[in-house]
């Protein structure tokens, strides 16, 4: 079907003209050092799931900065003003939840940005020093998301709290020397370093690694980071984190700590030595990933024809998903030591049996024959919706017109308290502002 050509309009032309305009002042400014590609067509977002990752913790930095503002980093009141920020002050209820989904968010783009890269062999072309950084970061991400959600003093982080004590504590030569530097004599001292390790010493750090992690291009989608933001919005609009308990030594109450904690927990809940479980099994991940460019120094980019990497690669995946969700089911046991239980007869033998099935798995059905080269997979045109011009305008007024309506729906909403609709309705309207967008880049391709 031929497409008719239209004539940008003036607001096409005004937009074209102002970017032009904000391109030749930005590279009079240290920004130049990255250039932000914006596409003109539909791109796969896991190109890019780091860049997606960055803007997520810039979200990040904003809600945090603004909930900064009425935290009380004391042991007496720093559950009650998170409780307060939550119930009293305007929009905290929108802070904290948007705060809190987005750092669970972070963690899980920064794990899939992990292994979209290791699977493509990225890692291979004289990238070392990006994938050694990217390791670090997404290392320090996760214990950016730990000392974050301890901050409240519930019940439930203050399980995760006597975790990392126990594992501070238990590791040879340095731990009882590092303890005190960390973690302080108490309570008082411990919620203070956690908050400035939060606040500050560890958003530098990932700063700093981030400066050196992203590469010269980077990709900007705007429809793809709509999408991820009212994802985000539409996660605190339906599953609003809750505040729990408030810390008491005097009450045996049994927790499960963060999804990304959970996989630990499983393991000391099964009687493995804390240090071995919470840190030593974390390293060895760790290392396997930090070193990988060193090791493979093969041409292969194609994960196809990696069938070791690729089982060690799935293996992982694999496993990080059966511990992160068995750590949620746990049995009670008649201890006075240990709350719950994972019985060890079962959880490794379960574990071993997943490791050969993978490694069976990936050199049976996933590796190419080995006398036989991989066959090209055929090429196919991807199937694409071409709408004319006229009908892309009315999509977007029609658009726009139900972003009015959401809104102003989510605004009476949370006058009514329903906050939780309220934050899931300008969810659907961040995702309907990328969609907008998306359908304005469509318009454009054929008007030039």
């Amino acid at each position: 079907m031929s497409q008719q050509k239209v004539e940008a309009g003036p607001l096409g032309r005004v937009f074209d003209e102002f970017i032009k305009w904000l391109v030749e002042r930005l590279e009079r400014t240290p920004i130049v050092t990255f250039r932000f590609q914006i596409p003109r067509l539909a791109v796969s977002p896991f190109g890019y799931l780091g860049t997606l990752t960055g803007i997520v913790f810039l979200l990040l930095g904003i809600t945090g900065g603004l909930l900064m503002l009425y935290y009380r980093p004391d042991v007496n009141h720093a559950y009650n003003s998170v409780k307060e920020i939550e119930e009293t002050i305007e929009f905290g209820f929108f802070l904290r939840n948007i705060h809190y989904h987005a750092s669970n968010a972070m963690v899980f783009l920064a794990i899939a940005h992990l292994f979209y890269q290791y699977f493509s062999g990225r890692y291979k072309v004289k990238n070392e020093v990006i994938w050694v950084t990217g390791i670090i970061l997404g290392t320090v991400t996760v214990l950016e998301a730990f000392t974050g959600y301890d901050l409240i003093l519930n019940q439930r982080a203050m399980l995760a709290v006597n975790i990392a004590v126990g594992l501070t504590n238990a590791a040879p030569l340095l731990g009882p020397q590092v303890a005190p530097i960390l973690l302080g004599g108490g309570l008082y001292d411990l919620i203070i370093r956690f908050y400035a390790l939060h606040v500050f010493i560890l958003p530098m750090v990932m700063i700093l690694l981030a400066l050196v992690h992203f590469p010269r291009n980077l990709v900007f989608d705007p429809p793809v980071v709509a999408g991820v933001i009212g994802a985000i919005l539409i996660a605190g609009g339906l599953y609003p984190v809750d505040l729990g308990l408030k810390y008491d030594p005097t009450r045996a109450i049994v927790e499960v700590p963060e999804w990304y904690l959970t996989a630990i927990y499983a393991f000391i809940r099964t009687g493995l030595e804390r240090f071995t479980s919470g840190a030593l099994l974390p390293l060895l991940f760790i290392l396997f990933f930090l070193l990988i460019p060193f090791v493979d120094r093969s041409k292969k980019l194609s994960w196809k024809e990696r069938p070791f990497l690729t089982a060690v690669g799935l293996t992982s995946i694999v496993l990080i998903v059966v511990t992160t969700v068995w750590g949620f089911y746990t049995t009670p046991r008649v201890d006075a030591f240990t709350a719950v239980y994972i019985e060890p007869l079962v959880f490794y033998p379960a574990l071993l049996f997943i490791v050969a099935a993978t490694f069976v798995i990936s050199y049976k059905f996933i590796a190419p024959p080995a006398k036989q080269p991989a066959k090209p997979a055929p090429r196919t045109r991807p199937v694409t919706i071409q709408l004319p011009y006229e009908w892309s305008v009315r999509l977007i007024m029609g658009l726009l017109a139900v972003i009015g309506v959401l809104s102003l729906l989510a605004f009476q909403q949370y006058l009514e308290g329903l906050k939780n609709l309220s934050l899931f309705n300008l969810g659907v309207v961040v995702m309907l502002f990328g969609l907008i967008a998306h359908i304005y880049r469509h318009a454009l391709q054929q008007i030039k």
